[in-house]
């Protein structure tokens, strides 16, 4: 503080020395006058001063702190100076005058003081509290020159002079002078003499004042305060207490405050009289006698003064408390009733009477009230207790009842009691006709009309009935119920001053009898002529309306319209619109249903309704609540993206404006696929992670919010995965180019999990190599073949994907991304589409992070074995082939002319046949002209058995090598071992003679037809037979297809067999065994069977019996042809077993 100090006056005085360098202002002492006076200033600039070279007079004015002075107060009365007069100055505590060169440099400054001279102060008062030492304050005057006070003091019959130091005191204008006993007070002094002098530049003001210490003496409060337990009761007590004994011998009598307070007093201090106070020496004593509430705690509160002259309220002494609590009585008064206090309603009673206030119990707790319940007799039928005024029974039969009323509580009833009559409703007056119920600036007014005059009674009197309600119902009282009694010539009724909100009910009484009470329909209030509508209800709702219906219960009140208001709510407990509140005009009254439109789904509104005449409008009703059916929400808002990996994406999004129901979940839709999401709090925002994605993959994300329906779509995100780990390289594939160097090739694997930048091939050989490529293949020179000790190569292909933490980079596209790479690291991969350089051993540590980059490796895929081929070895291997295909070229020569001479056998037909088939021969060749072996005197195969033989293991290696879904191997293979262990040739022979005999087949058939005298046919009929396509429809009807190059037994397959009719004989001849074959088996129309009957297309000649007794035999005799006769057919059948 000090530095700062020091630091402003410098800075003042500097710039003081500034504008003292400019010139003066005369006086050059500070001004100081009273107000209405007038002063002059003169400013005079200095013309020799640098900063004033060029100026004069006319640069010069006064300002008054920052504010300019007027023009017309200031005049210019030569070249250097200038002149202010100020004719009435205004009071002030200071101004500072500055005048100014050009309106800102200074040239020098002056302080005015206005105001006036001391005046006489008013307020001097002093106080000697506690009798210890005296305070005497007052309060200087407000004054535009500075006042300085002096207060001096004497007393008698000392007439020492003392001088009392004058203190500010805080946060307040007063000035006090403390005087203790050190510094000239005296308590047994009675007289002080104070002498006050207040003095400024313009004048002196003296003052005397005398203080009588006696009567200024502020008393200490009283040292106790208690009361005396013995004489507590329920309306008195006996209160003492004591004062300091240093009052005994006080030169002045005290005067003594008591006050009281309990809970039913309303915060007002009831003044207790004190004039019949005893008191011995400093005990004092006071009887607090008629006391209004039994069982209540009172604060006693005490304090006492000096009783002097001296009436100001400080001359009080501080309180002393004190509490106790009288006791309990029963209570001292029943409760009121009146006439008619009563309603009847069906079978249902109600009573009323006006309840006792809490005061009036005579106890905090246990009070009652004791209904007795006398029948028409007067006998006492059950007592009942209740709290409330109102008491409700039902089932009530239709007679005479009493009720006696008691107040009651713990310390008994009430010496008095209430009466309320109930007559039978035979014995009642008509009811009144409540006609209308009007307000108007705070005063109410009730009309009925007078029962009929054809009641049996004449009606008394009317008893009217109010009371405050908080509910829709007519005869609810909140609190109790209040009456009067009106002339039987009356018809109406004013009230005055009651509550805001009230019911009214009217009786008719004729002397002990009433009608009981007819309340009116609605409520009246203060403000309006309108009473509250009570019925109102909802007939139907849905998500985005409601439609309300109401019912006015009166009538009578002459209103015009009904205003609907309406507003959503925060909460049913506080209905509270939490949105501007809208309202709906029906203008027509008889319109009794409206529809609220445009609300929000899932919402809770508070309705009400208010009638309205021309003048005013009604109260509302009570409110109605309810809640709006669900609807689908909004779409959710704000959807963000929040973290991408390679497999997942985090998405945060905020709630639906309007969530339209109390639960929600989300949908997350992602490309074609969708996620359901749950929340427990509908209104919270919301972030979920879409997961087992796939890596590097472009994904259109939305989420729509679920309630009862779906959202509209909330904004499309369209987010990429990260890079992850590309798939497997399927199987590599090797060619050779023209340069006859070997080319691995692959492809790129089905999911790359990124751009797939680069692959590494694998080169295991005598050591492993890798290369880095960024195409699919690579070339391997042979001359690699030539060096000693390789043998073979292994390849292995992976690919690898580039991943780095920045978004910029994972947002490239695969083009952009390896541009960068190729900028970064130009000789990453290996430029030259060959493995025989550049690459890397694999024994070398290959660091996968590259100055912020990550590479991520796929698997290796499966290897693929390369063998190199000496060029020795590749020349045997070739002369070895060469004399294979030689060797295979002759056996298929040697072959062909063996079967040339089989194909030139002679087939001879009688003529006597030739018109019966349309090749005039024996079919020997079987389906499609196969040529089946048939030898009795052999088991052993002749060479075109052999050949056959040959042929058919051909086809059988043929078949085993081909897939067994091939139909023409398949199924010749399987037909032809089904039959037996034997092979096929075995049964198309005749017992397997072509070994044993010289003579084939063909040669004894050429030699039996000579015998016969046949005639001989060139052997080009049977090639012509060979040729011809009678055999192909059998084929293509079991849909095969024979290769060219197929053996022809191959294609041998057998027909399905059927069971032949037996053949009518016409002739001497009986037809051979019967053959199976129902497509081949002409029959000629003299009962004769042809040969080519016992051949079944290659298949079995007889049936499987047969065959399997022929099995062991020989069939050495000749084989039978052509037309045979029964000697002939018996004599082969012999044969056969």
């Amino acid at each position: 503080m000090t530095a700062k100090f020091v630091l402003l006056v410098t800075i003042g005085l500097c710039s003081l020395d500034a504008i003292l360098a400019l010139g003066w202002i005369f006086p050059k002492e500070p001004i100081y006058c009273e107000e209405n006076d007038s002063f002059r200033l003169q400013c005079t600039l200095d013309m020799t001063a640098k900063d004033a070279n060029g100026s004069n007079s006319s640069n010069l004015m006064f300002y008054r702190g920052e504010e300019i002075v007027p023009r017309d107060q200031v005049k210019i009365l030569n070249e250097t100076t200038i002149e202010l007069i100020i004719d009435h100055a205004v009071p002030s505590e200071g101004y500072i005058y500055v005048c100014k060169l050009n309106g800102i440099i200074g040239v020098d400054l002056r302080s005015v003081y206005i105001g006036h001279k001391p005046q006489p102060i008013k307020d001097f008062r002093c106080r000697a509290p506690s009798w210890k030492q005296m305070n005497c304050t007052f309060t200087p005057e407000v004054n535009g020159v500075l006042t300085q006070y002096e207060l001096h003091f004497k007393m008698e019959p000392v007439l020492t002079n003392y001088s009392c130091k004058l203190q500010q005191v805080p946060n307040s204008p007063l000035k006090q002078c403390i005087i203790t006993i050190g510094y000239g007070y005296r308590a047994v002094s009675e007289i002080y003499r104070f002498t006050l002098s207040a003095t400024n530049k313009l004048g002196t003001q003296i003052q005397e004042f005398e203080i009588n210490n006696f009567d200024v003496v502020v008393p200490d409060q009283p040292t106790h305060c208690s009361i005396v337990n013995s004489s507590i009761t329920s309306h008195s007590a006996l209160l003492e207490w004591g004062v300091h004994n240093k009052y005994e011998n006080f030169k002045r009598t005290l005067r003594f405050e008591v006050k009281l307070l309990s809970m039913f007093h309303n915060q007002q201090w009831q003044l207790m009289d004190t004039a019949n106070i005893n008191h011995s020496k400093n005990n004092y004593q006071l009887s607090l006698s008629e006391l209004s509430y039994a069982d209540t705690q009172y604060d006693v509160r005490i304090r006492m003064r000096t009783n002097s002259t001296v009436e100001d309220d400080d001359m009080w002494s501080n309180y002393t408390s004190c509490l106790f609590k009288t006791l309990s009585r029963h209570p001292d008064n029943p409760p009121d009733v009146a006439d008619g206090i009563f309603e009847n309603a069906n079978d249902h009673l109600f009573l009323y009477w006006r309840e006792l206030h809490e005061w009036q119990h005579n106890a905090r707790t246990g009070f009652y009230y004791n209904i007795t319940k006398l029948g028409p007799s007067g006998q006492i039928i059950e007592h009942l207790n209740r709290t409330r005024g109102m008491i409700q029974m039902r089932n009530i039969v239709d007679q005479n009842f009493t009720f006696i009323i008691y107040s009651a509580n713990g310390e008994g009833l009430s010496a008095k009691s209430s009466v309320i009559f109930v007559p039978s409703k035979r014995y009642r007056p008509e009811k009144p006709e409540v006609d209308k119920l009007l307000s108007d600036s705070g005063k109410f007014t009730l009309s009925w009309k007078r029962p009929s005059s054809r009641s049996p009674y004449a009606v008394t009197s009317y008893t009217v009935f109010w009371c405050n309600t908080t509910s829709n119902s007519p005869n609810d009282c909140h609190g109790s119920i209040n009456f009067t009694t009106v002339a039987a010539n009356r018809t109406s009724f004013e009230l005055s001053g009651a509550g805001s909100t009230l019911n009214f009910a009217v009786a008719a009484n004729a002397g002990l009898l009433s009608s009981g009470m007819v309340w009116a329909a609605c409520t009246a209030t203060h403000k309006t002529d309108i009473g509250k509508l009570k019925t109102l209800w909802i007939t139907e709702m849905l998500a985005t309306y409601i439609n309300l219906k109401w019912k006015p219960e009166c009538g009578d009140v002459a209103h015009t319209g009904y205003l609907i208001y309406y507003c959503p709510i925060s909460s049913p407990r506080t209905l509270g619109c939490k949105e501007p509140e809208m309202s709906i005009n029906v203008t027509d009254k008889s319109l009794y249903y409206t529809r609220l439109d445009n609300l929000k789904p899932y919402v809770t509104y508070k309705i009400e309704i208010a009638m309205y005449s021309d003048t005013h409008i009604g109260p509302r009703s009570e409110p109605l609540v309810n809640t709006t059916r669900e609807a689908a929400p909004s779409p959710p808002r704000n959807l963000t993206l929040q973290t991408v990996t390679n497999d997942s994406i985090t998405l945060s999004w905020k709630a639906p404006e309007h969530i339209n129901s109390g639960k929600m979940s989300y949908e997350i839709r992602y490309n074609n696929d969708t996620l359901r999401y749950s929340v427990e709090d509908p209104n919270s925002d919301v972030e979920a992670t879409v997961a087992a994605l796939n890596a590097f993959t472009l994904y259109n994300i939305s989420v729509r919010a679920l309630t009862i329906g779906y959202s509209n779509a909330s904004e499309q995100l369209t987010v990429r995965t990260r890079v992850g780990q590309p798939e497997k390289v399927a199987q590599l594939s090797s060619t050779v180019n023209g340069d006859s160097n070997l080319v691995i090739s692959w492809r790129k694997p089905s999911d790359t999990a990124g751009c797939v930048e680069f692959y590494e091939l694998k080169l295991k050989s005598e050591q492993t190599v890798i290369y880095k490529h960024r195409a699919n293949e690579c070339q391997v020179r042979q001359e690699n073949c030539k060096n000693a000790g390789i043998k073979s190569y292994q390849f292995l292909v992976r690919a690898v994907n580039v991943i780095r933490n920045d978004s910029k980079f994972e947002d490239l596209s695969c083009e952009e991304r390896w541009s960068e790479l190729q900028n970064r690291w130009p000789n990453l991969v290996t430029q030259s589409s060959e493995c025989d350089g550049g690459g890397m051993d694999s024994r070398t540590s290959i660091s996968n992070k590259l100055e912020g980059f990550e590479l991520v490796y796929g698997p290796w895929s499966d290897p693929l074995a390369s063998w190199c081929t000496k060029e020795e070895n590749l020349s045997w291997k070739s002369v070895i082939s060469i004399v294979v295909l030689i060797a295979i070229f002759l056996t298929l020569l040697f072959s062909f002319f063996k079967m040339k001479h089989i194909w030139q056998v002679k087939v001879i037909i009688p003529d006597g046949l030739n018109d019966k088939s349309s090749s005039g021969k024996p079919d020997i060749l079987g389906s499609g002209g196969r040529i089946i072996f048939i030898d009795q005197s052999s088991n052993h195969t002749s060479s075109i058995g052999s050949l056959k033989k040959e042929i058919y293991g051909k086809e059988l290696n043929q078949c085993l090598l081909q897939s067994s879904s091939s139909s023409g191997c398949g199924e010749s293979v399987g037909d032809l071992s089904g039959h037996d262990q034997r092979s096929s040739l075995e049964y198309f022979s005749n017992g397997g003679a072509f070994e044993d005999d010289s003579t084939s087949f063909y040669d004894q058939e050429a030699e039996r037809q000579d015998l016969h005298g046949f005639s001989d046919e060139p052997s080009d009929i049977i090639d012509s037979q060979m040729d011809s396509t009678e055999g192909v429809p059998d084929f293509e009807a079991n849909g095969e297809n024979r290769s060219p190059d197929s053996p022809i037994l191959s294609e041998v397959k057998p027909k399905p067999s059927t069971v032949a009719l037996p053949l009518t004989v016409t002739s001497g001849y009986v037809p051979a065994p019967v053959a199976v074959n129902p497509i081949r088996a002409p029959v000629s129309s003299s009962g004769y069977l042809q040969l080519s009957t016992l051949v079944n297309g290659g298949g079995m000649m007889m049936s499987s019996d047969v065959f399997s007794k022929s099995a062991n035999a020989k069939m050495a005799a000749t084989p039978i042809s052509g037309y045979v006769t029964h000697k002939q057919l018996s004599a082969y059948g012999q044969h056969l077993k």
